[in-house]
């Protein structure tokens, strides 16, 4: 068998429900000089089993680990990749049949990328297509483009063909960021490399209760955590963006962060935190100065007032 083009990670945990269906869409694309390196991450569920039903395609390796989480059992497939390009497919997701065709010939043709992605589609849990998702982004990143991703993460990792060469040089997923490691290692790659961008739906997010990214307030600490390490680490990177901008995003992620604290958990205590740390970056913002002020009332004296203004509303909606 040739050595392998392309290498595709697919990490797994507890994912019996669709990983045959993903394994199936890496299987049968149009472009088949590849190996499937698939990383048990500790399954408890009949995942395993499953797995080892595809075992006999010579093209597929397994390997199996505790509990790690993704970013380690992507790392772990990357120690053994023998590809010049690099894959992610999620226990979850699927490609469509000319994902790998279509980003390798540009990757081949065009070599001052870093990476290719592309946009995405969308299906229910039961492979049903959505046509709508309200939360689609806009995800034409292109070129150098490290202010603009500082924004906001407008990249899919199961879009993405990276350069082997270019991980081994940056560094693997940083397995200390839950949650965005894809996104902190596309900042760190397009703080050195300009990126390539197709306008063509190449792969399908499958939406589903489990999904990491339906719990917002983690997801939003996540990144703020992210964004905070690497800043600290080379301000120098930053440069590019100006002052405003910065200030713009620290300040929103706090009162994400702060608003989720508040609203969801009722943790007063580190909603404060948050809303202080926004307040540092926008002084005179002031829905985050009232919430400051109700962080920092007695619970009975909140309570009360929350009555209060509840009647008062109840009474102007009568009126």
């Amino acid at each position: 068998m040739p050595e392998a083009i392309v290498s595709i990670l697919v990490p797994v945990y507890n994912g019996d429900q669709y990983i045959s269906e993903a394994i199936q869409s890496a299987l049968t694309q149009t472009y088949q000089n590849f190996e499937l390196l698939i990383v048990n991450d500790g399954s408890t569920d009949n995942s395993k089993s499953i797995i080892m039903n595809y075992l006999g395609d010579p093209r597929i390796r397994y390997f199996e680990q505790q509990n790690a989480g993704v970013a380690a059992a992507r790392n772990l497939a990357i120690k053994h990749a023998k590809g010049k390009y690099i894959g992610f497919l999620d226990q979850d997701d699927c490609w469509l049949p000319d994902k790998l065709s279509t980003q390798v010939q540009f990757l081949e043709t065009h070599q001052e990328f870093a990476f290719i992605h592309s946009r995405q589609g969308y299906i229910q849990a039961d492979s049903t297509p959505i046509s709508h998702y309200p939360k689609d982004w806009v995800t034409d990143l292109h070129g150098e483009c490290f202010a603009e991703l500082f924004k906001r993460n407008r990249i899919a990792v199961l879009t993405v063909l990276l350069r082997k060469n270019v991980i081994d040089e940056i560094g693997y997923f940083n397995e200390t960021v839950s949650r965005v490691d894809d996104y902190e290692l596309w900042l760190r790659i397009c703080s050195k490399y300009p990126i390539g961008f197709q306008d063509k739906k190449l792969a399908l997010y499958r939406c589903h209760e489990t999904n990491a990214s339906h719990d917002y307030v983690k997801m939003e600490q996540a990144e703020l955590s992210a964004l905070e390490s690497l800043y600290d680490l080379n301000k120098e990177v930053f440069k590019c963006i100006d002052k405003a901008t910065l200030n713009d995003r620290f300040a929103t992620l706090h009162t994400e962060v702060a608003n989720g604290f508040f609203w969801q958990k009722q943790n007063y205590k580190s909603a404060l935190h948050h809303y202080l740390k926004a307040l540092h970056f926008k002084p005179f913002c002031w829905k985050n100065i009232k919430q400051t002020f109700w962080c920092l009332l007695p619970t009975n004296q909140r309570k009360v007032l929350v009555w209060y203004l509840l009647k008062l509303q109840q009474t102007i909606h009568r009126a």
